[in-house]
């Protein structure tokens, strides 16, 4: 499983919060929020930086229009800058266009649109409209974050530690999505240690 955090921790700048999380985190998102020549031209000077870390990464792609998104996820496919996977919200639009194959559908809190790669937002459904069943099989990042019950991107709570442990496989990325570097990185532990108590549990049938 690897772990990871969002790069909006001390602001926009890509390669400045991946300092931040080197050898602490498996990989950092990459949260583009909107996408124009400014934008394109930020990223392609960040891109040769990023490559220099221990880091992969994964992106989130914009969420202001599905064509701006569309745009981000084609330059960094033809970029060859390697990614994880790229999340995008259900935009209106967004079935109309074709997609990279990295591409996959986040959960909002009032929106639910199925796809065959899912990131799961736990906290989006423990807000508002749950996750069905079926699409479980599907997911292949969870985003997480602490919730008091109306907010979410707060610090990781164990009542929501507790509801994500079912989700925990080998293979599953894990983004904590909480906008300040301690908070991320003191879930990154949480949750790592909850995963290896969790292995070894299952190791001795516990």
């Amino acid at each position: 499983m690897k772990l990871g955090t969002t790069s909006w921790l001390i602001g926009e700048n890509f390669p400045n919060n991946a300092r931040l999380v080197v050898g602490k985190a498996d990989f950092i998102e990459l949260l583009v929020y909107t996408w124009n020549q400014e934008w394109q031209h930020k990223v392609s000077r960040w891109l040769d930086e990023l490559a220099g870390f221990d880091l992969e990464y994964s992106l989130h792609l914009p969420t202001d229009t599905a064509a701006n998104a569309l745009a981000a996820a084609n330059f960094f496919a033809a970029s060859g800058f390697p990614l994880l996977n790229m999340t995008l919200h259900p935009l209106p639009g967004w079935q109309q266009l074709r997609w990279p194959e990295l591409m996959a559908m986040e959960n909002l809190t009032d929106r639910v649109e199925f796809h065959s790669r899912y990131t799961f937002d736990l906290t989006h459904s423990l807000l508002g409209e749950p996750l069905p069943e079926h699409f479980h099989p599907h997911i292949v990042e969870l985003h997480l974050s602490g919730t008091d019950g109306r907010l979410d991107h707060l610090p990781l709570d164990v009542q929501t530690l507790e509801l994500a442990k079912p989700l925990f496989r080998e293979d599953l990325l894990v983004c904590f999505e909480i906008f300040d570097t301690d908070d991320a990185l003191a879930a990154v532990e949480m949750v790592r240690e909850a995963f290896k108590m969790e292995n070894t549990r299952k190791e001795y049938n516990v």
